[in-house]
């Protein structure tokens, strides 16, 4: 197994505490599921949708993010 390690802010480590006390998990429990699921949905879109090149026209961001071609 190999560590990773993050600095975080006082108010995101103590709410992050606070989700995996919720939880039932201890941090390090949490962030290794995390961290597997996000590879996993990698993988998975990886292999759904070939990758392609393209450029961003125009984002607006509001209450939702519009792109709008320009």
């Amino acid at each position: 197994m190999k560590t990773i390690s993050t600095k975080l802010d006082k108010e995101i480590a103590e709410s992050f505490l606070k989700v995996c006390n919720d939880e039932g998990k201890c941090q390090s429990e949490m962030l290794r599921d995390m961290i597997e699921s996000v590879c996993e949905l990698e993988e998975e879109t990886s292999q759904d949708m070939p990758r392609t090149t393209g450029k961003v026209i125009k984002v607006i961001p509001e209450p939702t993010i519009t792109i709008v071609d320009v």
